[in-house]
């Protein structure tokens, strides 16, 4: 998401909204930038520390050192997740407040004429707010927000169909990777393991460069598994190990192809 929320910034920052609440905003979401760098940097240097440990784990008291570190890991990660999940609630408010100052002020309804029933006239009949626009009058971030947004409420049906109607109208953006591997996350959290299968391979198959490959690797390999499909999990697994030796991803995998040894 780290790309994704710096081209947002990029649009939404260089418009120069002159408001106070745009200010605050702003910051804050550099505030947020400057905590995940720190976080990198830690995250950076515990890998370093792993990987000694690993290359000494013939020595049975260096096993708990190496759990230790891999739990710091997986500790960070899911705090980066938190900061993705936050800066993602302040670009979807950024957008909107930067769109709010560049739409014009409506028009204040007239009264109606003597004898003439509200309902006849234009004024009266009620006009689709903001909130309420198709998903083709949304931005990309905006749109993928509202999808993702579902996804943390649980509502993973819901949160399905945002992400597939965000494919179809933003084929290729920064997000577009990341819409689909959420795709999978929703099934995977509604047990539907062969459906999220599907989603992780397309991740894989179609952004093969995309930060979301190692996680969907890793997260295929462990749905099949659920399915009893073990060789295809190891195989997957091992990919992760392999081919992203430095994510977070490819400690979990080890530990998971430990399990299925």
């Amino acid at each position: 998401m780290r790309r994704a929320v710096l081209l947002s910034l990029s649009l939404i920052v260089g418009g120069c909204v002159p408001t106070a609440d745009f200010v605050e905003l702003r910051d804050e979401v550099r505030e947020l930038q400057a905590e995940k760098r720190k976080l990198k940097e830690t995250e950076a240097e515990l890998r370093k520390r792993l990987e000694e440990a690993d290359r000494l784990q013939k020595s049975g008291d260096v096993a708990p050192k190496v759990d230790a570190l891999e739990a710091k890991i997986e500790s960070l990660r899911i705090r980066q997740q938190g900061f993705d999940q936050k800066l993602g609630e302040l670009l979807r408010r950024l957008d909107e407040s930067t769109r709010r100052e560049e739409e014009p002020a409506l028009p204040q309804a007239k009264a109606p004429a003597p004898g003439v029933k509200p309902d006849d006239t234009a004024a009266a009949k009620p006009k689709a707010g903001r909130l309420d626009v198709p998903l083709a009058a949304l931005t990309p971030t905006a749109a993928y927000n509202q999808a993702y947004n579902d996804y943390l409420k649980g509502n993973y049906d819901l949160a399905v169909a945002g992400f597939e109607e965000f494919l179809k109208k933003f084929p290729e953006t920064s997000l577009t990777a990341h819409a689909q591997y959420w795709i999978g996350e929703a099934y995977f959290n509604k047990r539907s393991y062969l459906p999220a299968i599907e989603a992780y391979e397309r991740v894989i198959a179609n952004y093969p460069k995309s930060d979301k490959v190692p996680a969907a690797l890793a997260k295929a390999g462990v749905a099949y598994a659920e399915l009893g499909n073990l060789v295809k999990a190891r195989g997957l697994l091992k990919r992760v190990v392999d081919e992203y030796p430095q994510s977070a991803e490819a400690a979990l995998a080890r530990r998971r192809l430990a399990e299925l040894q």
